[in-house]
């Protein structure tokens, strides 16, 4: 099949969304209720040569729906976006943003900014949370090769989009990830600090938070763990994954479960 031609007047222009829409492509919004299961936790920090994400991999309606989800995907090489709310949903949005990233830079034969892609996003929440009971909460983050840092970006329910500086975390286990994050982040993290210290925020939320997977030992089950750098995005083995919960497992062991007055 050709690609669709379009007249001066009826052209989308770069914009995926606006394309699908004119196609009939995209998924109609519902108006109803319906019931789905929802994606949690996702954290993001900053540190010294880019973001760390780590996200669990539970999916969670009345019961654990599915304990092998992933939440953090690669937009481009250098942008990750991760997903809390519905999970169906979530991962829909997540090829539409992907399509939109690769749709523009092929009509336009530029890339779009991190910034640019993040505030892309606003407007495709807007449309599904404000129309649809099936809501998304994304977070994006990336590494901005125009001001060589990394970037986290957050969004409220109605598309409102806002740049962290230190972390964001979204999904219900997030009060108990951001007392770790708060507690444990500086400016200066390097990238094991980060990841230590994301590995520790998503423990405590899996070990607060019901709706919240944490490391399933028993499955050889463990949270995503990302880094984008100017190397790009890139995955943690499972076995690096899988010795950083282990460890942090330990410790509680020996504690019996207390922290010890310290970030452990």
């Amino acid at each position: 099949m050709g690609l669709p031609l379009f007249d001066a007047h009826n052209d989308p222009g770069p914009s995926f969304f606006h394309f699908a829409e004119a196609t009939g492509i995209t998924t109609p919004t519902m108006a109803g209720t319906a019931e789905s299961p929802h994606a949690t936790t996702v954290i993001a920090v900053r540190f010294n040569a880019g973001v760390v994400m780590v996200g669990d991999r539970q999916a969670t309606g009345h019961y654990i729906a599915s304990r092998d989800v992933r939440k953090i995907e690669p937009a481009d090489r250098f942008t990750a976006i991760a997903i809390s709310g519905t999970a169906a949903r979530g991962i829909e949005f997540v090829k539409m943003a992907q399509l939109s990233f690769e749709h523009y830079e092929k009509m336009t034969d530029s890339a779009l900014s991190l910034e640019g892609k993040a505030n892309y996003l606003s407007p495709i929440i807007q449309r599904n949370n404000l129309s649809s009971p099936l809501i998304v909460m994304p977070l994006l983050a990336g590494w901005d090769s125009s001001h060589l840092v990394g970037r986290i970006f957050e969004y409220d329910g109605a598309g409102g989009c806002y740049e962290r500086f230190d972390f964001a975390t979204i999904g219900s286990g997030s009060p108990f990830a951001e007392s770790a994050l708060r507690l444990g982040f500086r400016t200066d993290l390097d990238r094991e600090a980060a990841l230590e210290l994301g590995a520790l925020a998503l423990y405590e939320a899996g070990d607060n938070d019901p709706s919240t997977g944490g490391p399933d030992f028993v499955r050889n089950l463990f949270p995503m763990m990302v880094t984008i750098t100017d190397e790009g995005f890139q995955e943690l083995s499972t076995d690096e994954v899988g010795a950083r919960f282990r460890a942090i497992n330990d410790r509680r062991t020996q504690s019996g479960g207390v922290a010890g007055g310290t970030l452990r």
